[in-house]
């Protein structure tokens, strides 16, 4: 039997080091029995920005003894503490997906990584958030807020990762220069390298308001930033690299995806259908609740409450 060439997995690397805030690790157990670990840990790396950090691992591997890793993460849960530095080199991007109780595939990009060091007293600390990847690009648009041009570029594409799946991934291009060369020479299909910083952060405004009597009324409002902003990208990848993905197997990699969340569909359906849940709590992880109107954006990448998307248009093949 001819072996099928399977997608590679792109260079996907996280880079964090700060200070932490907070380490929310549980032991816990699969509905069939088996004893996981798994949580989150967040970390500061400036007075705005705090990233949060997903582990997991199985107790026990294959040949019935204790996980290596599962040991690591035990011990962040048991010995680091808030104001520990801390420093993520194997850190890398993926997305938190489900379906929402509309019915509709909502994603998040979500940080992995089961490897947190501390960071010595001998260490040079050097706080930050950085990203660096392959994607392959499915579309390069200038970005329009409110009808108008704001000078930023958003690369549209897709991340090969492992076992041969394709994850959708959108970055942000700042400085006019990148702006130009991108929009000039990326397209659609092409691989290429990117890096940059990961910005998680929220600014508040405070506005005061008058009144007819008395003191002002304070107006405070809250608006989270999440993006990848990239500082640097490679050129595109000649045709004929060994690196440079193959549009085929990534069309291939995406019909898989769009099975692969048709069957999520199915499952929530028969669920309802089921009675197994009782639609007064919606399965987002972000929402406070959802028993009632949801009044704010839970998507990082817009202002219009839409997941990452890319149509069928952006298509790389």
């Amino acid at each position: 039997m001819k072996n099928e060439k399977q997608l590679q997995e792109a260079e996907n690397k996280v880079h964090i080091e700060g200070t932490i805030v907070e380490v929310k690790i549980e032991e816990d157990k699969l509905p069939d029995g088996r004893e996981i670990i798994k949580g989150d840990i967040d970390i500061q790396v400036d007075e705005d920005s705090v990233h949060t950090v997903s582990m997991f691992s199985m107790k026990y591997k294959q040949d019935k003894t204790i996980s290596g890793i599962y040991k690591g993460i035990l011990t962040i849960k048991n010995d680091y503490k808030p104001g520990d530095k801390v420093r993520i080199t194997q850190g890398n991007v993926r997305l938190n997906e489900y379906i929402h109780q509309d019915g509709t595939l909502k994603s998040y990009p979500q940080i992995n990584s089961n490897f947190v060091n501390r960071v010595k007293d001998t260490d040079v600390f050097e706080p930050k958030a950085t990203f660096s990847f392959e994607m392959v690009v499915a579309n390069v648009k200038e970005e329009i807020k409110n009808d108008e041009e704001t000078g930023r570029a958003i690369i549209k594409g897709y991340i090969p990762i492992y076992g041969g799946e394709v994850i959708p991934f959108e970055t942000v291009v700042t400085d006019p220069n990148a702006v130009n060369y991108v929009t000039s020479n990326y397209e659609k299909g092409q691989t290429v390298s990117l890096h940059g910083d990961i910005v998680n952060q929220t600014i508040v405004t405070r506005k005061e308001i008058e009144v007819g009597f008395g003191d002002p009324q304070e107006k405070i409002d809250r608006k989270t930033i999440r993006e990848y902003v990239v500082k640097g990208g490679s050129a595109p990848y000649e045709e004929d690299d060994k690196n440079a993905f193959d549009p085929q197997l990534v069309g291939k990699a995406l019909k898989v995806r769009e099975a692969k969340i048709e069957a999520m569909k199915e499952k929530k359906k028969a669920k309802e259908n089921s009675g197994s849940t009782k639609g007064s709590k919606s399965d987002d992880p972000f929402a406070e609740d959802n028993t009632t109107k949801k009044s704010k954006n839970t998507d990082p990448f817009s202002d219009d409450g839409k997941p990452i998307d890319i149509s069928d248009d952006d298509l790389p093949f």
